[in-house]
């Protein structure tokens, strides 16, 4: 190999990102040319160092680009899904992970995705990890994941489920949850009384404070009500769903309070002899 094959090799790759031939004979060109220069120990190893990491920076920067471009394409294809399984914790619809698959699966597989789900252990006590590797066939990969709380119980404290029902319900939550965040997928109701385009309608302040009021009275535990009505925090609980929340709240009873210890007879109450200083300055 001359000098002149040499500097041709090395100047072709060094252009390869404004003119790149098609993905099959791109690469068996490159790995041909990479043999041929790694053949002449004339050749800077350095140099060839650089040319694989430049093409693999192009290949890396395609791949991105073809993915962003046919996750456009999918979420605009992908229409609402209708809510209409019943949660009877709760008494509201939501979609069902089969009807999201069935109503968007062909969407975004047509378009070359693929969805790998998968467990991790989650630094939340009492939560799964729930991860997926969202994958394109032309080589990029995106990892997400959601740390899903494990209930065994409703709101008002009942037992519903044991421990493997819950971490499967909770699994199969996440799975439902990372789809419709990573396609953005819509689902509700054909009407949910909402402008198009419009800002939701949360309860109001004093609707947040008087259902936090009620919580702490009855007890019921904070973070399962807010996931068994899927928002983040009280205040952003649809308007329409405030009576809903009271009365699953108020299904839980007041707990009673704690009498106090009976007194030994002879035992100490208390109280000052007279005339003893207090030291307390709030007497």
């Amino acid at each position: 190999m001359t000098d002149k094959d040499i500097t041709r090799d090395v100047e072709l790759f060094e252009a390869r990102g404004t003119n790149l031939p098609a993905k099959q004979e791109q690469n068996s060109d490159f790995f041909t040319a990479i043999e041929r220069l790694a053949a002449n120990p004339d050749v800077d190893v350095a140099k060839i160092q650089q040319i694989v990491d430049m093409q693999e920076h192009i290949l890396d920067r395609n791949a991105k680009q073809a993915f962003n471009a046919a996750m456009t394409q999918a979420q605009s294809k992908i229409e609402l899904v209708v809510a209409r399984e019943k949660n009877v914790q709760t008494n509201s619809l939501y979609a069902d992970l089969k009807a999201i698959l069935v109503k968007t699966k062909d969407v975004y597989t047509a378009e070359g995705f693929s969805l790998m789900f998968y467990e991790e252990d989650s630094p939340k006590e009492g939560h799964v990890r729930v991860c997926v590797d969202v994958m394109h066939s032309q080589g990029h990969t995106e990892k997400k994941h959601a740390d899903v709380a494990i209930q065994t119980t409703g709101i008002a404290g009942k037992p519903m489920m044991t421990l493997v029902h819950g971490e499967q319900s909770a699994c199969s939550y996440g799975r439902r949850r990372l789809t419709c965040m990573v396609f953005n997928i819509p689902t509700g109701e054909d009407d949910d009384g909402n402008a198009a385009g419009s800002e939701p309608d949360y309860i109001t302040e004093e609707q947040a404070a008087e259902l936090k009021k009620e919580r702490e009275t009855r007890k019921v535990d904070g973070p399962k009500f807010l996931a068994h009505f899927e928002v983040e925090s009280i205040a952003k609980l649809p308007a329409k769903r405030f009576k809903e929340a009271m009365n699953l709240i108020k299904a839980r009873p007041i707990p009673e309070k704690e009498a106090p210890p009976e007194r030994e007879p002879g035992e100490d109450d208390g109280e000052m002899e007279q005339g003893e200083l207090s030291h307390d300055p709030y007497l």
